[in-house]
């Protein structure tokens, strides 16, 4: 007869980087397989029947590598692995903190090259994190004739991902979804790009901010390397100074300083709640246990 696979339980924290949430799991002992990933974060990220979650970000180590304290692997809702995440760069210093992964200040090892987390305040519940940026690519001017609500004049740059930025009168009015998914998946972008919107609101000395997230596939509250993209253009196209606060969706502010060699991004964040969430046996365990019964 055949073995019902047992099920394992896999220990979580729910943490938010200015309204950008995130499941967060220490996998440094490698428990997690490599085949398993993709598939956990489509599961444990989705809204209603799972967590429900931006991205899922795993603490792992490499005892190989001597400049950084640990890696970050950053998995979208929709499975796919993304390079950065600025946010998620955030919640991961706090919480590798709290499992003695990193101290204050810490190195992040990220397929974007290794990044620095500073903890300045706060505690495991509720933190400010200033993390230092990949550096943001030269940027390309692109004329749209043929999205939803007419054409778009964009800037085109990666700070460790893809974004198209469009600057508008008003973020208020924009259809994120329909307009921000025909330029994430517009043939200019061949591996996508996250879509922002922004407003330069010269009253409150803020940018306004709305994102359209690749790999999420929906808007979301907040994008790190999205407002670091969107100082980047205010600053070079703009007249705006290279440091600058971002208002995101979720009403919070990211503070951008690009006056230095790399962006500094600094922000908020919170941890939601921990639990554990069952899971079914890895798929060569059950094979395993077929063979043996």
């Amino acid at each position: 007869m055949n073995a019902t696979p047992l099920a394992r339980v896999l220990s979580f924290v729910k943490m938010s980087g200015a309204g950008n949430d995130f499941v967060v799991v220490d996998n440094r002992d490698g428990s997690i397989a490599e085949a398993d990933k993709a598939g956990l974060a489509r599961q444990a990220c989705r809204r209603k029947l799972g967590i429900g979650a931006d991205g899922l970000i795993l603490i792992e180590s490499d005892g190989q590598r001597q400049d950084a304290d640990y890696v970050m692997r950053y998995f979208n809702a929709d499975g796919s692995e993304g390079e950065l995440c600025g946010n998620g760069t955030r919640c991961a210093a706090v919480f590798a903190r709290e499992i003695g992964a990193g101290e204050t200040s810490q190195r992040v090892a990220t397929p974007a090259g290794v990044l620095r987390a500073d903890i300045l305040s706060g505690s495991a519940a509720a933190a400010t994190v200033r993390v230092a940026m990949a550096r943001p690519s030269p940027i390309r001017r692109l004329h749209l004739p043929d999205l939803p609500g007419g054409e778009a004049e964009l800037f085109a740059l990666e700070v460790g991902v893809p974004h198209a930025i469009e600057v508008v009168p008003d973020i208020g009015v924009v259809d994120v979804d329909r307009r921000g998914s025909a330029i994430r998946r517009h043939s200019v972008f061949p591996a996508g790009a996250n879509a922002n919107f922004i407003a330069l609101d010269e009253g409150s000395g803020e940018i306004r901010l709305r994102t359209f997230e690749r790999g999420v596939e929906a808007e979301c509250l907040a994008c790190g390397t999205g407002a670091t993209a969107a100082v980047t253009v205010a600053h070079r196209f703009f007249g705006w100074p290279a440091a600058a606060p971002v208002r995101v969706a979720s009403g919070d502010l990211l503070h951008i300083d690009c006056t230095g060699a790399a962006p500094l991004m600094k922000g908020p964040v919170t941890r939601i709640y921990e639990g554990r969430l069952p899971l079914p046996a890895p798929a060569g365990e059950a094979d395993w246990r077929r063979n043996r019964s």
